[in-house]
């Protein structure tokens, strides 16, 4: 009979870790995450989509802001998988990117569900509007985490 390695009884706990325990490493791996780099990106993206509404002679404000709220915690989300900095709760989310990613796009989509809310979309609209946009959020933080690698595996 062999003799469990802290290995294998580290991979069986994971393996039985339930939806409220993946949350909260979830929120340990995300609180490490580039929230400078995360701003300039949806403030930069939100920017160019008023750009791009001003050009079509169409002043939208609360469309731009979902649009950076979905940057915002894409970069987020999948700078903080591509962190240098080692801990177990980055290694599992790095071993379960699609885990992981899911809160990233449940705060994405509650923020824009706030947004299109007071916007007068209602309930119904801004419901859809922010699972979508949570969506996309999801996609690319665990798109990124899939194919990603960490930067000291880049070396």
């Amino acid at each position: 009979m062999s003799t469990p390695t802290r290995n294998h009884e580290q991979a069986r706990y994971e393996q039985t870790m339930n939806r409220k325990d993946e949350m909260a490493v979830s929120g340990a791996v995300l609180s490490d995450a580039p929230w400078g780099l995360a701003a300039v990106a949806g403030v930069g993206v939100a920017g160019a989509d008023v750009l791009l509404h001003l050009l079509a002679f169409h002043l939208a404000i609360v469309s731009p802001i979902e649009l950076g709220a979905v940057a915002f915690f894409g970069v987020a989300g999948a700078g903080a998988l591509l962190r240098s900095r080692r801990s177990r709760a980055l290694r599992w989310a790095q071993r379960n990117p699609w885990r992981f990613a899911i809160f990233p796009g449940i705060g994405c989509a509650v923020v824009v569900f706030a947004l299109s809310v007071l916007d007068s979309s209602g309930v119904i609209g801004g419901l859809f509007s922010g699972l979508w946009h949570g969506a996309v959020a999801f996609g690319l933080t665990g798109l990124v985490g899939s194919v990603g690698r960490p930067r000291r595996a880049r070396q």
